[in-house]
């Protein structure tokens, strides 16, 4: 890599300062075209996409192995809905770390580079993992350790991709649009993907049936199933090309006195009460009772479906979903975070609740297209809000922490309702998930644009319902630079910043 400075994916050309509000002039509130219009952030724009595509096909929990690896657990490994729950919640666990994945690369650059390695090391990961499934024997162990270390590696490239993503879009405001289009995009591999993995998971079944009758019956099953993992493995090494393609990191020296105030703003964020009270918001919300893995036995079991007809049912949800994502981009990102939140919710309910009507073939395509249509916009709305809540220079770790609530909240919950669903049964699953869900709608009297605004706090009136702990930073460099300020006057300047901070 050359050490010249270069115009960087993390470091973007900005359309630098005089010319912002140019440009936000001459497009407006069309961010779409903005982004279509300018060179740097239309190929930012294309190698997120590209990036969350790739997540998208290779997403253990959604992707194209999701179905193919339930068809294996299930029929091949016997496992029961609560032992599946609970092998997905170990794999996605990994999603729920990513804060830590954002303090490595944050404050622990490789020769100089923050994203560029980390992103390399991290696709290379991720292609060994999925070359290993495909050579070891399918049995549990085997199948645990190494899709953890392929939802590990994910999950640190998708930390990564975030961070750049949220440099690139905050100087323009245009984190929303980034996000639709990386949901959009992810969403999209998941949609094209679902009739192959599904015509994998039907072979293999079709073979299983056959398995008593010959050895070379068994071996085509076996076989057949392993497709899926070495299609995987080459979705990462187009990742590996186009990061070394796209991404123009700038090498930095380790500044420890960066390091110390990049450290300091963090410790000091732990301390509002907001903070704790956005965190634990995303955490309940999405911690209600999912039914991914019990709609898995209910359409198999239940309602007969085989692995072909319920990937055909996935495709129809993941387009909607598509939909529903390009909806938010177009109308629901412009409106006020409140707002758009409490129409999520409501949504959501009744998506929910469609499920009880899914008794058939033709209901149940019904219900797959109402339901994807629901899906993205709550999703969006929470990322959105997490993403405008995070500070300079620690963008990747902090994002990555609310994210993190969102993902162990997903798993806590979709395993919750693996066990709801054999103990209690379908119909049961789905009344305590609205309930739930619609107890949280409470939670949207206290958010502002910027964050959860608490009561319990002293300064709101100081606050203004804002949510910029940035300032912080910025301003306590300004202190900490400045010679000129006489210590009475600095000492007054500080007591200021802390009184007017937000307090998340």
């Amino acid at each position: 890599m050359s050490s010249t400075p270069s115009t960087s994916i993390d470091e973007p050309t900005t359309l630098t300062n005089s010319n912002t509000d140019k440009n936000r002039k001459d497009y407006g509130a069309n961010k779409c075209l903005q982004v279509l219009c300018t060179r740097s952030l239309l190929c930012s724009a294309s190698y997120f996409g590209l990036a969350y595509f790739i997540q998208g096909v290779t997403d253990i929990a959604s992707g194209f192995v999701n179905l193919p690896l339930q068809t294996i657990l299930k029929d091949k490994l016997q496992l029961s809905p609560s032992q599946m729950g609970t092998f997905f919640f170990s794999c996605t666990v990994t999603w729920s770390i990513k804060p830590l994945y954002g303090l490595l690369s944050d404050f622990v650059p490789i020769c100089g580079y923050h994203r560029l390695i980390y992103l390399l090391m991290t696709t290379m990961i991720n292609l060994c993992a999925w070359v290993a499934l495909y050579f070891v024997p399918i049995e549990y162990n085997y199948l645990l350790f190494f899709c953890v270390l392929a939802a590990f590696s994910l999950a640190f490239n998708d930390v990564l991709i975030d961070a750049l993503m949220i440099s690139v879009g905050r100087p323009l405001a245009l984190i929303g649009t980034l996000q639709a289009i990386q949901q959009t995009s992810a969403k999209l591999a998941a949609t094209v993907s679902q009739i192959p993995a599904g015509i994998l998971a039907s072979y293999s079944v079709t073979n299983q049936t056959t398995v008593n009758s010959t050895l070379k019956h068994s071996n085509r099953f076996h076989n057949s199933n392993k497709y899926i993992f070495l299609i995987a493995s080459v979705c990462p090494i187009i990742l590996f090309f186009a990061t070394l393609i796209s991404v123009r990191e700038r090498r930095r020296k380790l500044n420890r006195n960066n390091f110390a105030q990049t450290w300091s703003s963090l410790k000091a964020i732990f301390k509002y009460k907001r903070f704790w009270l956005i965190t634990s918001f995303l955490f309940i919300y999405s911690a209600s009772p999912q039914i991914k893995t019990a709609l898995f036995y209910y359409q198999r079991d239940v309602l007969l479906f085989n692995p072909f007809y319920v990937s055909i049912l996935n495709t129809l949800y993941n387009g909607c979903g598509i939909l529903s994502a390009l909806l938010y981009l177009s109308i629901f990102s412009h409106y006020p975070t409140k707002r758009v939140l409490r129409i999520a919710i409501v949504m959501r309910m009744f998506a929910v609740a469609s499920y009880l009507f899914a008794t058939d073939g033709i209901t149940s395509i019904c219900v797959a297209i109402f339901t994807g249509f629901c899906s993205e916009i709550t999703n969006l709305a929470l990322l959105h809000l997490a993403a405008k809540s995070c500070p300079k220079n620690i963008e990747g770790t902090l994002f990555a922490l609310f994210v993190s609530c969102v993902n162990f909240g997903a798993a806590t919950g979709d395993w919750l309702g693996s066990m709801i669903y054999e103990y209690l049964g379908f119909i049961a699953l789905i009344i305590i998930a609205i309930i739930w869900i619609g107890t949280t709608i409470l939670a949207t009297c206290h958010i502002g644009e910027y964050g959860i605004k608490s009561t319990l706090d002293d300064d709101d009136e100081e606050s203004d319902d804002k949510y910029h702990y940035y300032d912080v930073t910025v301003k306590s460099t300004d202190i900490v630079e400045d010679e000129e300020f006489e210590e009475t006057d600095s000492d007054r300047t500080s007591k200021d910043i802390i009184e007017k901070v937000v307090m998340i």
